[in-house]
């Protein structure tokens, strides 16, 4: 049985804003996947990410889009808000810079860089203590987030790509922890992999 998610009555935020809001720590979709879980590789060679293209956390309606996301060290990351109010992006992270950025208006954007692949790094809005986030850094581009959707996408991830060989197959939700399998890729081939979080 999926835990149920508590309602966020988010005031103040904006005239306009949709609400309320759903608790996103666990997110249960209808076929009783689980959204917002990082699925990843191990034993990659490390590259640098800095010429992928940038990812985005954006603020809308007082809350986080997307919930997660994930970017390669040295990927640029762009956190953006789109609400008409007062934000700010709030990190500390143990390897990489922290950070703490005030938005004031739509539209206001500030980009940083992570250079530390290992960590997930909470993001808070020190305004609106309900806004959470997680940032993945990765040292390898092969990660993906499960999705939160209707019909077959539902909690589904893919990684494209993958070079021939063994890996470690990674999965790190934020309330229950790290899962992994080991996987072999042949060239040109498909491999299927699905987790069991259970609950604590």
């Amino acid at each position: 049985m999926p835990p149920k998610r508590e309602k966020i009555e988010n005031e103040p935020c904006h005239r306009g804003a949709a609400s309320p809001l759903l608790d996103e720590t666990v997110v249960v979709n209808d076929n009783g996947t689980l959204a917002n879980v990082f699925v990843y590789l191990e034993g990659v060679a490390s590259s640098d990410g800095s010429k992928m293209e940038p990812a985005v956390l954006d603020q809308k309606d007082c809350r986080y889009v997307p919930h997660v996301v994930g970017v390669q060290a040295g990927q640029t990351l762009k956190l953006r808000s789109s609400d008409p109010t007062m934000h700010n992006v709030h990190y500390n992270p143990q390897s990489n810079v922290p950070g703490n950025f005030g938005f004031a208006t739509a539209g206001a954007e500030k980009a940083v860089t992570l250079d530390h692949p290992g960590e997930f790094i909470r993001v808070k809005c020190d305004v609106h203590p309900w806004m959470t986030a997680y940032v993945g850094v990765f040292d390898n581009p092969f990660f993906a987030a499960t999705k939160e959707a209707d019909g077959d996408a539902a909690g589904s991830y893919e990684i494209n790509k993958v070079p021939a060989g063994s890996y470690t197959l990674l999965a790190w939700h934020e309330q229950y922890g790290r899962l992994e399998q080991p996987v072999t890729v042949s060239e040109n081939g498909t491999v299927a992999a699905n987790f069991e979080f259970k609950s604590r």
